[in-house]
C-alpha cells in the first residue's frame, strides 16, 4: 500500500486555463475510452482560446457574485487536476477537492485558496464524490470512486470499471472500504456499480447513490452493514430516477429529514424519506442539475449542461449555478444562467446566459455565502470561487 502526501515547494497563482470543446453522448458506454464518466465520449480539445481574468459579476435578485477565477493557488506540476469533481470543508477550515487525476485523490486548500497538500493513494482512483463522517470522535473523509479510472496522467483517457466508497483518515490511510453490492449478493455479476455521491444520515449511516449504473440508493451502516436498497428506474412513477448523480439530506425539519436525489437526465431533484419513499419533486426545466447543497436557508446546485434555449438539444459547455429558496423551492438566482422567470407561478426553461462555466459538476457554500465551483471537462481547470456581493 502506497500513500503519498505532497507539500508545496512554491506558491504560484493559477490563471484561467484553456478552452475545450466536448459533445455529450448519454447513451454511449465502453471499457477503454477517450471520453469520460459524465456520458461524454469525445476527447477534450485543449487548443482553444485562453479565458482572460476578469471581475465578472453574475447572478440575480440580490444574490449576485463576483467571479474569482484565481482562487486556487495550486501548482499543476505538484497538484494536477483533470476534473475538479467535488469539495467540502472540514472542521479545521480546510477545503478538500476530490479529483480523478491519477496523480492525486485529493487537493487540500486553505479557505483563501492557498495550497496545503495533496493526498495520493494507489487504492483511491476515479474520485467523483466526497463527504465527511465522524467515527470514534475522529473526523474522516469519504472518497467516492465513480468507476472511471484515468489511464494516462492528466489525459482524457479512461477505463470503465466498478467503483467503490472508502472511509479514510485525513492523513490518507484507509479505515474501511464499504462492501460492494456484488460482495453482498445484491447485484448480479453482470450489473455495474458506479457510485456518484454519498450523504450522511442523522444516525451517521451512509447513503450511496449509484448514479452511473443502477440509479439505486444503498443504505449502509458505517461498519459496512447493508441496511436497505431503494430507488432505481421506475418509469411512470414520480420516484423514478435517471442518472442519480447527487444525494444530500435536508435537515430543516428534524422530524422528517428529506433525502434529495438528483435525477439529472430528467432535469429534476427528488425528495424521499430515509426509507426511500418518494415525497416531492423540483422541476428545473432546461437544467441538468446535480447534488443539492443546503446552506443559509437556500438550496444550491450546479448545472452540468443546459438545453438550447432551455428546451432544445443538450449543449456542451453550457453549465451554470442555481440558487433556490430552501422552503419554497422557488429559483431565486442563476449565476451564469438566464434570469429566473415565472408564468402563472411556473418556472420557465433556463439555459446558460454567460460563458463563465463549462460544466458545473458540484459546489460547496461556506459560512459567508461564497460558492466554490468545481467543474468537469473544463480543460484541467481548478475551482472558481463566487464571492457573494453584500448589497
Amino acid at each position: 500500500m502506497k500513500i503519498t502526501v505532497r507539500q508545496p515547494f512554491v506558491k504560484i497563482r493559477v490563471h484561467s486555463w484553456l478552452k475545450i470543446c466536448c459533445l455529450s453522448a448519454l447513451s454511449w458506454w465502453g471499457n477503454i475510452v477517450h471520453g469520460h464518466p459524465d456520458h461524454d465520449h469525445h476527447s477534450a480539445d485543449h487548443t482553444g482560446t485562453v479565458l482572460t481574468d476578469g471581475a465578472e459579476v453574475i447572478g440575480h435578485n440580490g444574490l449576485r457574485y463576483r467571479v474569482n477565477r484565481e482562487w486556487s493557488q495550486a501548482d499543476p506540476a505538484v497538484a494536477p487536476v483533470t476534473n475538479a469533481h467535488a469539495m467540502i470543508e472540514d472542521s479545521e477550515g480546510h477545503i478538500y477537492l476530490v479529483t480523478d487525476d491519477m496523480a492525486n485523490a485529493f487537493i487540500v486548500y486553505e479557505k483563501d485558496g492557498t495550497f496545503v497538500r495533496t493526498i495520493a493513494h494507489e487504492d483511491l482512483k476515479g474520485g467523483h464524490g466526497i463527504d465527511l463522517i465522524t467515527l470514534d470522535g475522529e473526523e474522516h473523509l469519504i472518497h467516492v470512486d465513480g468507476g472511471w479510472h484515468q489511464t494516462q496522467p492528466s489525459a482524457w483517457e479512461w477505463e470503465r470499471t466498478n467503483g467503490s466508497v472508502t472511509i479514510l483518515h485525513k492523513d490518507g490511510t484507509i479505515r474501511l472500504r464499504l462492501p460492494s453490492p456484488h460482495d453482498l449478493g445484491v447485484f448480479t455479476e453482470d450489473e455495474r456499480y458506479q457510485p456518484c455521491d454519498v450523504a450522511i444520515t442523522p444516525d451517521n449511516d451512509i447513503l450511496v447513490a449509484d448514479g452511473y449504473a443502477s440509479d439505486r440508493v444503498l443504505h449502509f451502516k458505517p461498519d459496512g452493514t447493508l441496511v436497505r436498497v431503494w430507488g432505481g428506474p421506475n418509469p411512470g412513477h414520480p420516484g423514478h430516477l435517471k442518472n442519480a448523480h447527487g444525494i444530500s439530506i435536508d435537515y430543516s425539519d428534524p422530524a422528517q429529514p428529506k433525502v434529495w436525489v438528483s435525477s439529472r437526465a430528467e432535469n429534476k431533484l427528488k425528495a424521499f424519506t430515509l426509507e426511500g419513499d418518494w415525497l416531492e419533486t423540483i422541476d428545473l426545466p432546461g437544467a441538468r442539475a446535480g447534488q443539492a447543497f443546503f446552506a443559509h436557508d437556500k438550496l444550491y446546485t450546479g448545472v452540468c449542461w443546459s438545453l438550447e434555449n432551455g428546451v432544445g438539444q443538450q449543449l456542451p459547455e453550457s453549465g451554470f449555478v442555481l440558487i433556490l429558496d430552501q422552503a419554497t423551492h422557488r429559483v431565486l438566482s442563476a449565476p451564469g444562467g438566464t434570469e429566473p422567470t415565472f408564468i402563472d407561478g411556473e418556472l420557465q426553461p433556463m439555459h446558460q446566459a454567460q460563458p463563465i462555466f463549462k460544466h458545473v459538476h458540484d459546489l460547496y457554500v461556506d459560512d459567508q455565502g461564497d460558492i466554490y465551483v468545481g467543474e468537469w471537462n473544463s480543460g484541467n481547470r481548478y475551482p472558481y470561487k463566487l464571492e457573494l456581493i453584500h448589497e
